[in-house]
């Protein structure tokens, strides 16, 4: 759900949001949303090394070391050690805020300390407990998609789009067996620029600007990709007026991975 989405029906059942919703959103939109793609590779990286630290004895405000094999990674993600580097670095300056039940606010580094030796393959990473954990949450629950295909996409627009397609084409019947199903997304101007973290001012440039590139990069390199219909309005005597866009999940066979 967008979250234009969320206030509408927000004021609609006149609820307060729950303060963990306001903690996960908090990640998702630092760390997740508005990242580069190699800040996203990055992350799912460090959660395949975090998820083999024992953490449920550590306090969510101690720092938790790792050592990872320089090789490994950059194979991993395909990112050069230059680009690896720069991430690192923007990844620090990316703060994430946590709000509590009692009102208090506590703010953490994304990576508070990086080490990079030249002329050796060791990387020495700093991450808050509660970071580390809330990491492994991310990559558990994006299970769902490829993270081979991830790894080959060079746009962030494409990784966010390749999330929508997975959540939208997946449905839980009743007993919680999953299906596959035919599902779209129907999504309006401000829907968009707030999906993509843009401010574009009509829809022909969100459609060469980021749909099409977008559409062009999954069918080379996902299992899944999408068609698209966009819906137009007549109002008064002008030109018809751009509505919304209908986004349906199709299978795709990757012409390279």
């Amino acid at each position: 759900m967008l979250p234009s989405e969320y206030k509408k029906k927000k004021r609609e059942a006149n609820k307060k949001p729950k303060v963990h919703s306001k903690i996960e959103n908090t990640f998702i939109e630092n760390a997740i949303t508005h990242s580069n793609v190699n800040a996203l590779k990055t992350i799912y990286y460090l959660a395949t090394v975090l998820e083999t630290i024992d953490m449920s004895k550590m306090q969510d405000n101690k720092i938790v070391g790792i050592k990872i094999d320089k090789r490994e990674m950059l194979k991993y993600t395909e990112m050069s050690a230059p680009t690896l580097q720069k991430t690192s670095k923007q990844m620090q300056k990316t703060s994430i805020t946590f709000v509590e039940a009692d009102g208090v606010i506590e703010g953490m580094s994304l990576l508070p300390r990086y080490r990079f030796v030249p002329n050796r393959n060791i990387i020495e990473l700093d991450l808050y407990v509660r970071i580390a954990k809330m990491i492994i949450d991310v990559k558990r629950n994006y299970t769902m998609m490829n993270i081979k295909e991830i790894m080959k996409l060079k746009r962030s627009h494409s990784v966010r789009m390749l999330g929508l397609l997975n959540r939208i084409s997946t449905y839980k019947t009743n007993n919680e067996d999953p299906w596959e199903i035919p599902k779209r997304k129907r999504m309006t101007l401000e829907n968009l620029n707030e999906f993509f973290g843009v401010n574009l001012r009509n829809w022909n440039e969100i459609e060469r600007k980021i749909i099409k590139p977008v559409k062009d990069e999954l069918d080379k390199y996902s299992s899944k990709s999408f068609i698209y219909e966009a819906n137009y309005e007549i109002l008064g005597r002008g030109r018809p007026s751009f509505k919304d866009v209908v986004i349906d999940v199709i299978n795709n066979k990757p012409k390279e991975l």
